[in-house]
């Protein structure tokens, strides 16, 4: 929601007093252009803060925008580290990451087995577990029961209705091939659909998406 005039002072003080949620706050502010002129470098700026105050969505903001090279220079080293900082802060979504630059040699040297250690680590709330055998490293646990039909119209409802982590999850089980086969075109439509409604990992995997498409497929070992 766009900030009135009065908000956006007191979301400023808050961020100059050292407020890391207002920090973040006003860093995706700057990064849409919403109620402010978009400065992508100012984003980075109020990120960096949030993020060096240990707040793990601020880590996974800062990662992200070293990803895409909004603000700064493309650095995938540093998004990686960032990655793993809010990781080891609790991010779900971070551990996803951390796994996909694994498969893909992203800032590390490319490491099947590493990959798929991460995605098992990224089944948390509100985010898609990750398919074990996507990576084609064998994992030592069993997958957890679940009626996967059941899970998938729900969730195909929910994204449907404008749900961007219904959305989100959705390009994640696509991308992966979980309950079917993988389908990056189906991933980018939902990514897309929640990237446009504000949803930063979905923006991010887009990213990842296109490059996949543009390179040559890792092969499993």
């Amino acid at each position: 929601m766009t900030p009135n005039d009065g908000e956006l002072a007191l979301l400023r003080a808050s961020a100059q007093n050292g407020d890391p949620e207002a920090q973040l706050r006003l860093a995706f502010l700057y990064l849409e252009g919403d109620a402010v002129e978009r400065d992508d470098a100012k984003a980075l700026s109020l990120g960096l803060q949030a993020a060096e105050a240990g707040l793990s969505r601020a880590q996974l903001f800062v990662g992200a925008m070293y990803f895409r090279g909004w603000g700064a220079e493309l650095s995938y080293p540093k998004a990686i580290e960032w990655f793993i900082k809010g990781a080891d802060g609790g991010c779900h979504e971070c551990e996803f990451n951390i796994g996909l630059m694994y498969y893909m040699g992203l800032g590390v040297l490319r490491n099947p087995r590493m990959a798929a250690q991460w995605s098992l680590r990224s089944r948390g709330p509100g985010l898609a577990p990750a398919a074990r055998n996507r990576w084609g490293a064998p994992d030592d646990g069993e997958e957890p029961p679940h009626d996967g039909a059941e899970a998938r119209a729900r969730a195909l409802k929910a994204a449907e209705a404008g749900n961007p982590m219904a959305q989100f999850n959705l390009g994640v089980t696509r991308l992966l091939g979980q309950g079917g086969p993988e389908d990056l075109a189906e991933a980018a439509h939902w990514f897309r659909q929640a990237a446009e409604r504000g949803h930063l990992e979905a923006k991010l995997n887009l990213d990842y998406l296109e490059r996949l498409q543009a390179s040559p497929r890792p092969r499993r070992s």
